[in-house]
């Protein structure tokens, strides 16, 4: 028996086109399948990047990288060099180590003071222009990341990204709706010109960023030190400070990347490892999967208006949590115990009224969300079982909109993650303590959740994560859900229509293919329905250990971003 047939045995499913189901997107491609590894990315030439290094004989920490370096080019408004970032590798085969996970996000700069936006005059001074920089830390959790579990060179590695910066690529639907994204003519100008030394591009327009190209086979050659006290760091101080920036050679040469402990639980027998504190997301999981493991779930009905209703309350439990206790665990203590604990697990489910959603005084104040579209997720899994998920991010489209005059780098605005006032909403609309406020060397609390579950025999596994700000958070949730509770394949499971409510505002944003019976439902148990204002993108691959100790893999990208998977 094939490896193909013994997949379609043991699970069910078919890999020919996807049956369209009611509340899934028209356009969801089928799953890819293989035996020798898969990369899913939210853009598919970052796959191709992925699965070329495994063709060469890399690990699947190998082809995360090589992804993660072509994804800063080909869909630089989300990712790149600039930024930071979280991963998590897990390697059945290695129990010596374990799973673990790395902290690479970016931090605030050593001049950086509690009242500096407040205090400062210039309008968005924490998402626009040199203060919103944050450390960039990427290229520093990279190379850690390979120092721990890689395989093949960083200049091999490096190479498919430097060809494309190069050689070029076809300017694609997302990027340009990015673009759109930055409002007028003149700033979309402004931004492309900084870039690539053009105007706004058109669809299907070639784009090279020879600059980029040398900046990043200059960090292969130095293992990263080049980012450190090189000619790159140096490039980035300077373009930061003229554009009114506090980043410093000290703070580029003392960046860490740091070894978070692993947060660990359970959902129905299955191994849930996820990522901690500076991450809200890996709690926030837990604590919903903790609460709705208590409860049939198959019995509502997959996304019927009861279900929905149920994880948008738990939603909102979760993230009032989030905004009372979470911050950078190097300041704060966080209670992640207390937040887990079966009593406040038991407070949430006793809290929950199947027929009415509570008032606006019960969860808080009522801000705006944000319009996030600065984040990439990849998730591999090569032929040996090893695991990673990776979310790496610049924060909003285009992050700072400072691109480093040399290097051709662009910058984050991860400053603009902190809360300039506690009690007041950041960029997504997310209200945030003083746990999460500006501070030096501080790390801004983020959304993103990457995640790898193991199943009770140890013979699958599921590696998720998910880019769009907060909405991370719950489309993880929902695809993870959509695989485990009711036996969906990955490209169905990350297709069908979903919903986010983060407790404030009290908006119930949902999508557009959910259909109007739920939303009548959902709307008689007093929700205030909202679409949904940007898509997240959920990457996922859902694998099964063969007799013959092979990896058969299902990988799929989100359709809502464009990306897709890709293997040998």
């Amino acid at each position: 028996m094939t490896s193909l047939s013994l997949w379609q045995r043991s699970f069910g499913r078919s890999l020919c086109a996807i049956v369209i189901l009611s509340g899934t997107l028209a356009f969801a491609p089928s799953s890819y399948w293989s035996n020798h590894g898969i990369v899913a990315s939210d853009h598919g030439l970052a796959a191709d990047a992925g699965a070329e290094i495994l063709a060469k004989g890399g690990n699947a920490v190998d082809a995360t990288i090589a992804s993660v370096l072509a994804a800063g080019v080909v869909q630089i408004a989300g990712s790149g060099l600039g930024g930071g970032g979280f991963a998590l590798v897990d390697d059945p085969s290695d129990s010596q180590m374990g799973p673990f996970v790395l902290d690479f996000r970016e931090r605030a700069p050593s001049n950086a003071h509690r009242n500096m936006y407040v205090e400062s005059t210039v309008d968005k001074a924490s998402r626009y222009g040199g203060l919103a920089v944050a450390i960039p830390n990427e290229a520093n959790g990279l190379v850690e990341l390979h120092r721990r579990k890689g395989s093949l060179p960083l200049k091999t590695i490096a190479k498919p990204a430097i060809r494309l910066a190069k050689s070029g690529f076809r300017i694609e639907t997302h990027l340009l709706h990015a673009f759109g994204k930055l409002g007028d003519v003149q700033t979309q100008n402004q931004v492309a010109r900084s870039l690539w030394n053009m105007d706004k591009p058109t669809q299907g327009t070639t784009i090279t960023h020879p600059r980029l190209a040398k900046t990043i086979q200059a960090w292969a050659k130095t293992e990263g030190e080049v980012f450190r006290t090189g000619w790159v760091a140096a490039d980035i101080v300077q373009t930061v400070q003229s554009e009114g920036g506090i980043l410093t050679l000290e703070d580029m040469a003392s960046v860490e990347t740091k070894e978070r402990s692993l947060l660990e639980g359970s959902y129905r027998g299955w191994k849930v490892y996820t990522m901690p504190p500076p991450s809200s997301g890996g709690l926030v999981i837990l604590q919903v999967l903790k609460v709705l493991e208590e409860i049939d779930l198959s019995t509502y009905g997959q996304n019927s208006s009861e279900l929905l209703h149920l994880y948008a309350e738990t939603f909102q439990h979760a993230f009032a949590d989030r905004a009372n206790y979470m911050g950078d665990p190097d300041r704060v203590e966080v209670p992640i115990e207390r937040l887990l604990s079966a009593e406040r697990i038991q407070d949430i489910s006793q809290s929950f009224t199947p027929d009415q959603t509570q008032s606006r005084d019960f969860y808080g104040t009522p801000v705006e969300i944000g319009q996030d579209a600065g984040t990439q997720h990849i998730a591999v899994v090569d032929k040996d079982g090893m695991s990673v998920s990776l979310t790496t991010t610049i924060n909003t489209e285009f992050g700072s909109r400072v691109v480093g005059n040399r290097s051709g780098v662009l910058l984050n605005n991860e400053m603009d993650d902190f809360v300039a006032e506690p009690g007041k909403a950041n960029y997504y609309g997310l209200i945030g303590s003083e746990a999460n406020s500006v501070a030096p060397k501080a790390v801004p609390l983020s959304s993103m959740s990457p995640t790898i579950l193991v199943s009770p025999d140890g013979k699958e596994r599921i590696v998720i994560g998910a880019s769009g700000g907060p909405l991370i958070i719950t489309s993880t949730l929902q695809t993870l859900i959509n695989i485990i509770d009711f036996g969906l394949e990955p490209s169905v499971a990350n297709s069908r229509g979903r919903i986010h409510h983060q407790w404030v505002p009290e908006k119930l944003f949902i999508d557009d293919e959910i259909p109007s019976d739920v939303r009548d439902g959902l709307i008689a148990k007093g929700h205030q329905l909202f679409p949904m204002p940007l898509h997240s993108s959920v990457q996922v691959v859902h694998c099964q250990q063969s007799p013959q100790d092979t990896w058969d893999c299902l990988g799929a990208s989100d359709p809502r971003k464009g990306g897709r998977p890709a293997g040998f």
